[in-house]
């Protein structure tokens, strides 16, 4: 159960989560079974080896509750847990940016580090293929790129 005076809920719930409808997280199959296992339902898709992504409509991930609060927060993927710390792959070197959401500036650089700790653990064939590889409509890829677009980040150090 979501804590209603969480400074970071509040501020999430201002922007309505935009970062929850993006279409949700790509995982693995042990962030998959680790969900599962907490009797979370199940809105996951194999799309690759080793990469599920989530069953998504209008782009919204299914785990999102009405007050913009999180259903698996007790279990949550690498990249929801990354976020706003987005890393990005060239060739098998990662880059963070970090995205300019409402919930950046209240971050500590503490709490920035340990973001970008798990996004380092999100494999990079997860990222490579997020979009390439879904199982989504095209029309919901377009909304998802269209709204990931719309973050700006800057590389992290």
């Amino acid at each position: 159960m979501a804590n209603p005076d969480d400074p970071f809920l509040k501020t999430c719930q201002k922007c309505k989560t935009s970062c929850c409808k993006m279409g949700g997280s790509d995982l693995t199959e042990k962030e998959v079974r680790r969900i599962l296992k907490a009797n979370h339902p199940n809105f996951f898709r194999k799309i690759g080896k080793d990469h599920y992504e989530m069953k998504s409509k209008k782009g919204i991930c299914p785990y999102l509750n009405k007050d913009y609060s999180c259903k698996i927060e007790d279990t949550k993927p690498l990249m929801c847990r990354s976020w706003p710390v987005d890393p990005e792959y060239k060739g098998k070197k990662a880059e963070f940016l970090l995205m300019q959401c409402p919930l950046t500036q209240f971050l500590t650089s503490k709490q920035v580090k340990e973001m970008k700790k798990h996004a380092g653990k999100i494999k990079p064939h997860i990222i490579n293929a997020a979009f390439s590889e879904s199982k989504l409509s095209k029309s919901d890829i377009d909304l998802i790129y269209k709204r990931y677009q719309k973050f700006k980040g800057s590389k992290l150090k």
